[in-house]
């Protein structure tokens, strides 16, 4: 990205100081990286590799995966749509040089191109309540698009997408549209430049933490350089998210998964919940309960739209789960609609 670009897109973005609630608002996803994957055995590589099934992923849908090791621990979050023959990842930016290093190590002889998608950026788009808004955007190929992801379908962890001619890929990643479509847009910068300075009048740009307090609601689980290798797909609860396929065959970490599925069951889950006073804690912060034992750790967080605290995803200990719970001394409250079992996507739980 050239030094004037960068320039004017992170001016372009600043937010505004408190957006209108009813307004549609876009955020700078920065912490977003594609990974372009090419070349005639692209999709056997990568379906012998990930989680996911690649041979039932078609066009026009993405879907979340992992990468695992051995172990059947989560070296990191993959969101994967399929385009031209090609595919392109969606990752967080601190992993995707390790990823991208570890997914080389697996190509062997095979005709595969695996490469970072340079000056790239992403936005995120949410707008406000359950009835599908405007396009955002004086934008007739980028409408075009947006309006037919938004007739599509999503369901957990499939989701709608399309890559338009400017090489710009349209991901929408809501699974529940009662609380607002959110789509995420990634692409070279200075078209996104150009696609931002032509916003209408009704949008308005956001922080960042608006979009991560909607994927928190969403119960979307992350992994970071401080949690890569820490968690087996159940516990994040990837099961919820159909990222992991049980028929396929042989994938790193897919004995592990497999075992647990089958003969018995995850001793821990992903729970959202909320901590009063206390800035937002970063990801493998300890959840310790009045004993002092470690009862589980943070996955993600964000801060409450006040400002009184943080809502936080934590994976915990099923042993601990009703045990009194604190993140740096601070009592945490899990949302008592998310289950055991990890349904908190049936019981619709919303902050």
């Amino acid at each position: 990205m050239s030094e004037t670009i960068d320039t004017t897109w992170h001016d372009l973005m600043q937010p505004h100081a408190d957006p209108d609630t009813g307004r549609t608002l876009l955020a700078e996803l920065p912490e977003r990286r594609v990974i372009e994957v090419t070349g005639t055995e692209a999709r056997a590589f990568l379906h012998a590799i990930l989680t996911q099934d690649l041979n039932a992923l078609g066009d026009d849908t993405g879907s979340f995966a992992a990468l695992c090791s051995a172990k059947g621990r989560t070296l990191g979050l993959l969101r994967i749509v399929a385009h031209d023959d090609g595919f392109r990842l969606v990752t967080r930016a601190d992993l995707a040089a390790g990823l991208l290093k570890r997914l080389q190590m697996y190509v062997l002889r095979r005709d595969v191109q695996l490469s970072l998608a340079e000056d790239q950026a992403a936005i995120g788009i949410l707008w406000p309540g359950s009835a599908l808004a405007d396009c955002p955007f004086d934008d007739a190929d980028a409408c075009a698009t947006i309006e037919r992801l938004q007739q599509a379908e999503p369901s957990p962890g499939q989701w709608p997408a399309a890559v338009d001619a400017h090489g710009r890929l349209f991901l929408r990643e809501d699974n529940d549209t009662s609380q607002g479509m959110r789509l995420a847009i990634h692409g070279p910068t200075a078209t996104l430049v150009s696609l931002v300075r032509a916003a209408r009048d009704h949008t308005a740009i956001a922080a960042t933490d608006h979009w991560e307090r909607a994927e928190i609601e969403d119960r979307v689980p992350e992994v970071t350089t401080e949690t890569a290798e820490h968690f087996v797909p159940q516990w994040i609860n990837l099961d919820e998210l159909e990222a992991f396929s049980l028929k396929k065959g042989c994938y790193p970490g897919q004995e592990v998964i497999a075992r647990m599925h089958y003969l018995g069951k995850p001793n821990r889950r992903l729970f959202a919940g909320h901590v009063l006073g206390l800035a937002p804690p970063p990801p493998g912060t300890p959840v310790h309960n009045d004993k002092d034992d470690t009862a589980g750790e943070v996955v993600r967080s964000a801060p409450l739209p006040d400002g009184s605290g943080s809502l936080v995803l934590s994976v915990i200990k099923l042993k601990h789960l009703h045990d009194s719970l604190a993140i740096d001394g601070l009592p945490l409250s899990l949302d008592p609609h998310d289950t055991i079992e990890g349904g908190s996507h049936q019981a619709g739980a919303r902050h």
